[in-house]
């Protein structure tokens, strides 16, 4: 049984008998298929059954004859193919319709084969995959091949009928293209899936005579010697090429053909086309010609290197013109240098003009513009100031000639040059100095324009310091620091003519007005410049410093003449005839707008009619180079527009044509001076840049500012890595500083050397080459300490806490206030009180302490107790707790432009009108109103700051949820899961201004912060509602149940327990 089971689990196979076929029906049966096979071949093919052919051949397979079939069907397609289509093709190569009779009979064999191959179908899909052999049709393909396009003759005869066909077609001659087509698509199909037989018998040759022919039109093209005309017709021959190939060729070949022109007619003769005299790329850009440049760039584009070699002769043209601007300052050719810079300005327009039509904006033009550009703005050490000179000259006097979006335009263009500038400190000193005198006489634009410069820089800068942002803002910070300078001044000048009004006994002998600067910001002597002013000016400037040191204790005041001006009430009396006829036109007034050295000069003239310089010297003490400058501007002109006469026994003038002052020349007032203006301004002589003494000592002093920042950039490294290779410290101080100057080897050594003698670095013993950075911790901070102690003594010296910090009484003072809810502590409905963990920031501005960072050593914050300094009384006027005060007494931040911040953390009990009309699905809405208690809107401006509420830090409270907005709950499923999102936008902040009865003049600012909170029912739900609604459903079951049963009073019994 078992053994029966076994036998019965294996599969049953059947072996198939042999059948074995007579060798005569083998034989007949072939006969009768060869026979078709040769009717089909010479399209005789109408009186054929396929279906009996098919069957007989797969017969034949069945029975294992399937050699048989496959060798006899070679063998009558190889004598069909030698004996009938070779020598029709052989006899046409002897006449002009070689290429028609090889067409047809190639598509007469294609289709003959089709046939064959439908018949032979079981053969292909079983005895050719058995045997591997190929295919039918492949076999009748290969065979073609072989046989015929492969014959003696007809191989080289087919390649040269093609290939001439298409030379003619180059020069103009009309083909059958059709046939070119057709040969071509013949060749790709004898491949059999490859290209061999094309390219073989076909591409390879044409590409070989196609560089030949490319190569002599090329040298033909190039003989004409105009290279727009040249690339014109390469152009064309592309376009040529290229439509040929999509007609009639195979796809890749169009790929080969165009690389072998441009290889032939543009790599080949790159340098050629590009420096072709009288039409290259240097003709073309001195004519202007964008669409010649377009062209060549789209032609050059093409080939590898093509772009290369065309910028680089677009570069050497741009290089010749800029040098040749420098070369035309420098010997003196070019007007001045803001002419200097208006030309590179127009240089860089104009090849930005040729970067965007005729390069595309390509990047290869731009970084080679851009290099250029750079090369040679810094050939001429002078263009940082001239670069500042040009932009002074702009702000000056920009708006007469130009709108305000042309002058912005003006500053986008001269910051381009900026960016290429690589000595940005050298600029900086420069542009100090011009602001310094733009801001002081008054004479720029308006504040928009200079601080739009400032931005600009400002973001420059913070493009190259991408890494090391806090650069470009040290680039700006003292310029931004001399207009914060002039903003107070303003109101220093203001608080004295209200304390010239209030109190008469503070008038001045003059109308004065000061600008305080700081030492830091601007380009002025630390010490005071000697001068002797006239004794009405002299007694102003004590008035004013008397004024000025009792408001701010602990400051200096040095006065500065070589930067102010004066405008003073002058009388002429002429002596000519015509005015003494008539007494009344006798004196000439006017006022004429000065210097303060100039005001020295002319006061000098009060006392006596004439000075030698000598005596002006002494009875002004002014700095002989500045007394001269002065001087000279007001002898210099004609006869009526001197405002003094000189007489002089010594040379006359420079080689400036300017007069020579000596200490014998007498000086006395030209009476005949005369203006059509009342209001005359006498411009001070001033070169058009500095002279080379000046140069000489603008850059001592900026080289001593480099050797500080070096210094600097070394300590920062090494400080960051401690130890370090003297080769890797060199690369990455220039890495840190390339972008405001480029620091010499040398210099770096030297500061190197230096700090190693101070001991802030040392040297490896074992290796001469690495330092080690050495770190003096207890010094610093003990420096920092003394510092910090120094900076609260001058802060609170004369310090009033009564006082509100403002610098006009007048004004109100501004705070914000900003809250951050930390916790909902208690919502008591019965009180109707709600309960909050609140922090308050505090932000205002306290004009009394403030102070420069630098001369304290960096310290730029500092921490006061809460009774120490001035801080609003803002209470919550909603407070029901018995401490009305309920901040905590934190610490005060002052930063030293005077912004205060103060935080001090809350837990306030306010009061809040409770509606539990539909508790528990009810929602309240809970305010926070803040408002100062005795200080009115005039004199403190409550204002919420930031966004109003800060919820980040906010911890949930477990009964009651922030909601959004306030909404009625129909739903009760709704209402127990739905959940609840919010931003500080949903919480209204309200700012509102009041009268109260007791002071009904006084109108009071107040901000309410208000919150929505939302009872959360799940509780109640689940505790509360559900029972009673589940034990209300049982007790009506209680009334359905019958009377007499005696499970009504069980379940009655069991609802009431």
């Amino acid at each position: 049984m078992k053994a029966h089971k076994k036998e019965g689990c294996n599969k049953m196979r059947i072996r198939a008998f042999p059948m074995n076929m007579d060798e005569s029906y083998v034989e007949s049966t072939w006969e009768l298929l060869r026979g078709a096979i040769q009717k089909i071949q010479i399209q005789n093919n109408s009186v054929l059954s396929f279906e009996e052919l098919y069957r007989n051949a797969y017969t034949l397979v069945l029975h294992k004859h399937g050699d048989k079939l496959y060798n006899g069907l070679r063998e009558v397609i190889t004598e069909h193919l030698q004996k009938k289509i070779r020598m029709d093709v052989l006899k046409a190569m002897k006449n002009s319709n070689f290429l028609e009779v090889l067409n047809d009979a190639w598509n007469e064999h294609t289709t003959s084969m089709i046939m064959i191959r439908d018949i032979l179908m079981y053969m292909d899909r079983v005895y050719v995959s058995q045997h591997s052999v190929d295919p039918v049709y492949d076999l009748g393909l290969i065979l073609f091949r072989d046989e015929v396009i492969r014959y003696d003759g007809i191989r080289d005869n087919l390649s040269n009928t093609l290939l001439n066909m298409i030379m003619a077609e180059r020069h103009g001659e009309a083909i059958h293209m059709l046939s070119v087509k057709n040969a071509c698509l013949m060749l790709m199909a004898l491949g059999i899936h490859a290209r061999t037989v094309y390219e073989e018998d076909f591409e390879n040759p044409f590409l070989q005579q196609s560089a030949e022919f490319f190569r002599e039109e090329g040298l033909r093209y190039l003989s004409e010697n105009n290279a727009s005309a040249y690339i014109q017709k390469v152009q064309q021959r592309i376009n040529e090429e290229s439509i040929r190939a999509r007609h009639y060729l195979d796809a890749m070949t169009e790929v080969k053909i165009i690389k072998v022109l441009e290889e032939e007619l543009i790599s080949k003769n790159l340098r050629i086309i590009v420096d072709m005299e009288n039409s290259g790329v240097v003709h073309m850009l001195t004519q202007d010609r964008y669409e010649d440049l377009n062209a060549m760039y789209l032609l050059l584009k093409r080939v590898p290197n093509g772009l290369t070699v065309m910028s680089s002769a677009m570069s050497n043209y741009l290089r010749q013109q800029g040098t040749a601007l420098v070369h035309e300052l420098t010997n003196g050719i070019s007007t001045s240098p803001v002419q200097f810079i208006e030309n590179l300005l127009s240089l860089k327009s104009r090849f930005d003009q040729f970067l965007s039509q005729a390069f595309e904006n390509d990047s290869l033009f731009r970084r080679v513009i851009s290099s250029d550009f750079e090369h040679f703005f810094n050939l001429n050490p002078s263009s940082p100031e001239y670069l500042s000179l040009f932009i002074d000259d702009k702000l000056k006097k920009g708006s007469k000639a130009m709108s305000e979006s042309d002058l912005e335009n003006v500053m986008d263009r001269a910051m381009i040059l900026f960016r290429h500038l690589q000595e940005k400190d050298v600029f900086e000193r420069y542009y100090k100095q011009h602001l310094a005198k733009r801001l002081l006489h008054t004479r720029s634009l308006a504040d928009d324009a200079e601080k739009s410069v400032i931005a600009k820089l400002r973001v420059t800068m913070m493009i190259f310091f991408l890494i090391q942002m806090e650069c470009g803002c040290h680039f700006t910070s003292k310029i931004e620091g001399m207009f914060k300078d002039m903003q107070l001044s303003a109101t220093i000048n203001e608080n004295i003519r209200n304390m010239r009004d209030a109190h008469p006994e503070f008038a001045l002998p003059i109308d004065f007005s000061a600008s305080v600067l700081t030492t830091g910001f601007w380009p002025t002597h630390g010490s005071a410049i000697r001068c002797i002013l006239p004794s009405a000016a002299n007694e102003a400037f004590e008035k004013f410093k008397h004024f000025y040191l009792n408001s701010h204790s602990g400051r200096i005041l040095n006065l500065q003449p070589q930067l102010g001006t004066a405008d003073l009430h002058a009388e002429f009396y002429p002596h000519s005839s015509s005015s003494s006829s008539n007494p009344k036109q006798k004196k000439h007034k006017h006022i004429l707008c000065v210097s303060t050295y100039q005001m020295c000069i002319l006061m000098l003239f009060n006392k006596s009619n004439q000075y030698t310089y000598k005596e002006i010297v002494e009875q002004t003490a002014i700095p002989e180079k500045d007394l001269k400058r002065a001087l000279l501007s007001l002898i210099f002109g004609k006869s009526t527009q001197q405002v003094l006469c000189r007489e002089s026994k010594g040379a006359a003038t420079t080689g400036d044509r300017l007069p020579v002052l000596h200490e014998e020349d007498v000086f006395r007032v030209n009476e005949e001076f005369s203006s059509r203006l009342f209001r005359v301004k006498i411009q001070t002589l001033l070169a058009k840049g500095e002279t080379v003494p000046e140069q000489r000592e603008t850059r001592g002093k900026i080289e001593e500012e480099r050797k500080l920042e070096v210094e600097a950039a070394i300590v920062r490294i090494m400080k960051s890595r401690q130890r370090l290779g003297h080769t890797v410290l060199l690369n990455e101080i220039v890495n840190q500083l390339k972008h405001r100057f480029m620091p010499s080897p040398i210099m770096i050594k030297k500061r190197i050397e230096g700090l190693i003698e101070r001991d802030y670095l040392s040297r490896d013993p074992s290796d001469y080459n690495m330092y080690t950075y050495v770190a003096y911790v207890c010094v610093l901070s003990l420096l920092a300490d003394y510092n910090e102690q120094i900076l609260y003594d001058d802060l609170l010296r004369g310090y009033n806490i009564l006082e509100r910090p403002v610098s006009n009484c007048s004004k109100p003072l501004v705070v914000l206030l900003e809250l951050v809810l930390f916790q909902i502590v208690d919502v008591e409905e019965k009180n109707q009180l709600i309960q909050t963990n609140i922090w308050l920031k505090f932000t205002w501005y306290d004009y009394n302490l403030k102070w420069n960072p630098e001369e304290y050593g960096g310290i730029s914050d500092v921490r006061f107790p809460a009774g120490k300094i001035w801080k609003p009384d803002v209470l919550l006027y909603n407070n029901v707790d018995p401490n009305f005060d309920p901040y905590y007494p934190s610490n005060l931040v002052v930063y030293s432009d005077g912004k205060i911040n103060w935080i001090p953390p809350a837990i306030v009990r306010s009061s809040c009108k409770m509606d539990v009309t539909w508790f528990p699905f009810d929602d309240q809405t809970c305010c926070l109103k803040f408002g100062s208690w005795t200080y009115n809107d005039r004199k403190l401006v409550l204002e919420q700051g930031g966004n109003g509420w800060d919820m980040s830090e906010y911890i949930e409270n477990g009964e009651w949820l922030l909601v959004g907005e306030v909404r009625i709950v129909c739903c009760l499923f709704v209402f127990l899961f739905a959940v609840s999102q919010f931003t500080t936008a949903d919480y209204p902040v309200r700012r509102t201004v009041k009268l109260y009865e007791c002071c009904p003049d006084e109108p009071y600012s107040d901000v309410k912060y208000c919150l929505h909170i939302r009872r959360r029912t799940l509780y109640y739900g689940f505790n509360l509602i559900i029972p009673c609604l589940l034990i209300s459903l049982m007790t009506l079951l209680g009334f359905i149940l019958p009377v007499e049963s005696g499970e009504k009073l069980t379940l009655g019994e069991i609802l009431l327990f």
